[in-house]
């Protein structure tokens, strides 16, 4: 004699299952996002976006610099300085809702970096991230 409803509780298991695998691998997946760069492929610069945008110049010696934060991902309030062309490792990167100066909001990315020389770290824009040369 066939047992028609153990088929179907079968059935029915397997499907549950396969929806949870689908599902976790649709949620922790790999996105597409790229990855950061490993360590001694990134430099911070003061590039042309990156100055347009106010988040680096020179000091009083005409050294490069980029501004960041130390305690969050900001485009205002700077808190800490570093010096450009130097391999960095990028920690963690984040999207941020800012506003320009003319009021229009944009999604831009920061970047918690460590400098590789000194252990300096903060975030900074991604405008100023760049390949090593």
């Amino acid at each position: 004699m066939k047992r028609p409803y153990a088929n179907r509780t079968f059935s029915l298991y397997l499907l549950f299952w396969l929806g949870t695998a689908v599902t976790i691998s649709a949620c922790f997946g790999g996105g597409g996002e790229e990855q950061p760069a490993t360590v001694g492929q990134t430099v911070l610069t003061c590039n042309e976006v990156c100055a347009q945008q106010g988040q680096c110049g020179q000091g009083v010696d005409d050294r490069p610099l980029v501004l960041g934060r130390h305690d969050r991902p900001e485009t205002r309030e700077h808190t800490v300085v570093f010096n450009t062309d130097l391999p960095i490792t990028v920690l963690e990167t984040r999207e941020q809702t800012i506003q320009s100066v003319d009021g229009q909001f944009a999604t831009q990315q920061f970047s918690l970096v460590i400098i590789n020389d000194n252990g300096q770290q903060g975030w900074v824009a991604n405008w100023c991230l760049a390949a090593a040369p």
